[in-house]
């Protein structure tokens, strides 16, 4: 796998075109989206989508289109915006409540998931960029008719760009998508909510983040964890295919379990599995790091703060910065030694979700929903310089989601492939 890597990460934090060059986009949940000069440390602009609950998106790899998927209910659309002449192209409808459309690494297709299921289906649309139509619909069947709440969260393309994943909440199941036919290809059962997908940096594996093992009605009894599949064995095995490895996290005495989000370092040798606990006290403070090659853990961190929720890495590959969804606390990890360096709080509010880094590495920009503002960190020093009042002068909505300034397939590391 080292060979492989090499290739894939050197790719790592070469940002897309001259169209994002210099700026942090600041999605809301009110239907705006801020345009941030880095530089300046100010918005700089600013596209209204008529939508509502658009928290989430994604941007194309040469940086010249973003899509934002509108989420609250009664939405149905994802606004496709032009990032050089901030503008908004369109909405396009998809189902019902699309979660987090995610471009694909050769910038195709995008992929969409949705909150809401239709007459018994989970929906996934994939979109075809050239045209900024929908080219497939696909509707799966769902067999736990009696779910309540959301059908999915998020999603990951394989590095190929042959397969799209997403997840079924109601049947713990994980659905992979051939983009091109518009069809599913496997599908894998899980013993509990599989929220998030990492794809190992040699294309191999799917590491499957579930958020703990569930009891027949659906509440988690404990063990978060991450499940790591042999993909080309799940694409030809179908359902009945076994991970390779399920490792539960290792946790502090009477800690809420609820596993969140991870990431692997820059470098790819290991594996940063945060736990978020349950809402709505979102106190979990434990980050387990595993040995990528040997599935291992190495180390068992505490965060001061509450609801440890995503682990970014910093472009020069030295930190791994964790943020919180139950404080406001972010943490700086030593990424080789696996200690934390330092704690601040980012401004006063909880929730603060999103990290962005400069291309430099020199500054980062940290979301904070209550505050409805983006913070900018001094990387050097590791502490806050600005704050940057993203909200509307009514301050009727505290609604401040993603940041984003590059291509991701996920959150928590920037990518850029070129052709």
């Amino acid at each position: 796998m080292k060979k492989s890597f090499i290739l894939i990460f050197s790719f790592i934090v070469l940002y897309t075109g001259a169209a994002m060059a210099g700026t942090t986009i600041a999605l809301r949940g009110d239907g705006n989206v801020l345009f941030i000069d880095e530089a300046r440390e100010e918005v700089t602009g600013k596209v209204s989508t008529g939508g509502v609950a658009g928290s989430l998106g994604s941007i194309s790899p040469d940086g010249k289109t973003l899509y934002v998927s509108n989420s609250f209910l009664g939405h149905y659309t994802v606004s496709i915006i032009d990032v050089q002449n901030r503008t908004l192209i369109k909405n396009l409808p998809t189902g019902s409540r699309p979660k987090h459309g995610l471009v694909s690494p050769d910038g195709k297709f995008v992929g969409v998931n949705h909150l809401n299921c239709e007459m018994g289906k989970l929906v996934i649309a994939i979109i075809d960029t050239y045209s900024n139509t929908v080219k497939h619909s696909v509707r799966t069947d769902i067999k736990k008719d009696t779910h309540k709440g959301d059908m999915s969260a998020h999603n990951v393309w394989t590095r190929d760009s042959k397969y799209f994943i997403t997840q079924n909440y109601a049947d713990n199941t994980v659905h992979i998508i051939d983009a091109a036919a518009g069809k599913e290809a496997a599908r894998l059962q899980l013993d509990g909510n599989p929220h998030y997908f990492v794809i190992s940096p040699d294309n191999k594996e799917l590491w499957v983040i579930v958020e703990g093992e569930e009891d027949a009605s659906g509440n988690i009894m404990g063990c978060p964890k991450v499940n790591v599949f042999d993909i080309s064995k799940a694409l030809t095995a179908g359902p009945e295919v076994l991970a390779e490895g399920s490792y539960c996290m290792i946790l502090n005495p009477g800690e809420a379990s609820e596993a969140h989000h991870g990431a692997f370092t820059l470098d790819g040798k290991y594996f940063y599995l945060l736990n978020r606990g349950p809402a709505p006290d979102l106190n979990g403070t434990s980050v387990n790091v595993f040995d990528a090659a040997t599935k291992k853990q190495v180390a068992h961190l505490t965060t001061g703060g509450k609801g440890d929720g995503h682990p970014y890495m910093s472009p020069d590959g030295k930190y791994v910065v964790t943020t919180q969804y139950g404080g406001n606390v972010i943490s700086f990890i030593d990424a080789k030694k696996h200690e934390i360096i330092k704690e601040i709080t980012v401004g006063e509010g909880k929730h603060v979700g999103f990290v962005t880094f400069t291309k430099d590495g020199r500054k980062a920009f940290v979301s904070n929903r209550e505050d409805d503002a983006v913070y900018v960190v001094d990387m050097k020093n590791l502490e806050v310089k600005k704050k940057i009042d993203t909200t509307e002068p009514d301050k009727k909505w505290k609604s401040q989601g993603q940041v984003l300034n590059g291509y991701h397939n996920i959150f928590e590391v920037t990518e850029t492939y070129y052709e």
